[in-house]
């Protein structure tokens, strides 16, 4: 196979920089920003804080990193990890302990929840957050969650009751039960992540009602049940840290909060790789191994361009649209415009672009699903390839995971084509 001019396999990084593999002089490396701290997970599965400007190379249930682009996002959840603390209502029988077994940082910071009867109404924990407005809005819940006694956990996420979500996990076989009741709230998703050393990380996406305030209640069970349903153990416990909660239609990255106010992560934008030299105007091929944050129906941009959206050939997830990726390639009007579905844009694709004067392509996982044998003229000028809509305006910026991305200035053969996104 031919050798690509352009490569970022995640591997090295500095304050501002994201270091291409190719081309070996520097051309290629993008340039990064982020104001703030921000956290990932290292090698050794340990949550770990970096630095403002700093990318992010996650190893979060991987054998190789990928690089971690994500929005704006506040946990509004203060007292993120301090559940002995009294901002957290305590019913009658429930207790906390603080700081008895490891975190996910490594760190003796996680709290014993432990129930004291059988009690339907006495043994959770609860308190609420803020939220921007009081209108209806997407929002997330997460908390990081361990075994003690019982094989289950209940969470509920409640705006003015009876509107609410409560969800039910079981530890023995990993899985993440939502309801809703009341009127107004949806759950849009839930996910169960397995953080090791028996740390998993549940979360809930859903649209809340319009409540000033978001609570979120916890619950160790030895039986399947609601926060608030009788259960058989007196003595069921967890242990629980990290709660956030997050305006927005997707999980992100863990932010701490302390005691008296929210904290934002900034955005995480990376552009400006190459220059006119890497790239060729008259063909070439655009491949990228890329899993979004969220099946959230907004566009999300990776484009070699002129600095402009007039000339460009990109690929990206399609806004309106579930799971669809979309090729393009435009010079003054569009050229190609091509949308599939796949199964689950949140999982890896292998995604490729080949554009060439009446000969584009797009492949998608080792299957070409597109061909145009009428496209011309293919765009000019191309000098810069950013994870944007190539307009240098802050719209539709990439977020997700990026295992692999690579530039060809020749376009390839179909067998090439296929060998590399198999």
């Amino acid at each position: 196979m031919s050798k690509p001019t352009l490569a970022l396999i995640p591997s090295g990084q500095k304050a501002t920089k994201v270091y291409s593999v190719l081309p070996n002089d520097g051309s290629g490396d993008f340039t990064f920003a982020r104001t703030g701290d921000a956290t990932r997970v290292r090698e050794d599965g340990l949550i770990e804080t970096v630095a403002t400007t700093v990318p992010r190379l996650d190893w979060l249930n991987s054998d190789c990193p990928n690089l971690l682009l994500e929005p704006q996002r506040t946990n509004i959840q203060i007292r993120s990890e301090e559940f002995d603390n009294a901002a957290w209502t305590k019913q009658a029988d429930l207790t906390v302990t603080a700081n008895q077994v490891t975190a996910p940082t490594g760190e003796l910071t996680a709290d014993k929840i432990q129930r004291g009867s059988t009690v339907d109404a006495n043994n959770y924990l609860v308190d609420a957050a803020s939220k921007s407005s009081s209108a209806q809005l997407d929002a997330c819940t997460s908390v990081f969650v361990k075994q003690g006694e019982g094989d289950f956990f209940a969470l509920r996420m409640t705006g003015t009751y009876p509107n609410r979500v409560d969800a039910i996990f079981q530890f023995s076989n990993t899985t993440l039960t939502t309801s809703v009741a009341g009127a107004d709230f949806t759950v849009t998703s839930s996910k169960v992540e397995n953080y090791g050393n028996g740390w998993y990380r549940l979360s809930v996406v859903y649209n809340t009602d319009a409540a000033a305030t978001i609570s979120s209640a916890f619950s160790p069970r030895g039986t399947s049940g609601q926060i608030d349903a009788t259960d058989t153990s007196t003595s069921a416990f967890v242990y629980l840290w990290g709660c956030q909660v997050e305006e927005g239609a997707s999980l992100t990255s863990y932010i701490e909060t302390p005691a008296d106010a929210s904290v934002t992560r900034n955005a995480d934008v990376c552009t400006d790789a190459g220059d006119a030299n890497t790239f060729n105007d008259n063909e070439g091929v655009l491949y990228a191994e890329i899993a979004a944050l969220a099946d959230d129906e907004t566009q999300r941009d990776i484009a070699i361009s002129d600095g402009t959206t007039s000339n460009f050939a990109r690929i990206h997830y399609k806004a309106s649209v579930s799971n669809t990726i979309r090729f393009q390639v435009k010079s003054g009007t569009q050229v190609v415009n091509s949308s599939f579905v796949v199964s689950d844009i949140t999982k890896f694709n292998k995604v490729a672009l080949s554009y060439k004067e009446n000969d584009c392509k797009a492949y998608i996982d080792g299957v070409l699903v597109a061909t145009d044998t009428n496209a011309s003229p293919m765009p000019t000028g191309l000098n810069e390839l950013s994870f944007d809509d190539g307009g240098a305006s802050g719209l539709n910026d990439f977020y997700g995971k990026i295992k692999d991305l690579r530039y060809y200035d020749t376009a390839l053969t179909d067998a090439e084509l296929i060998e590399l996104t198999r």
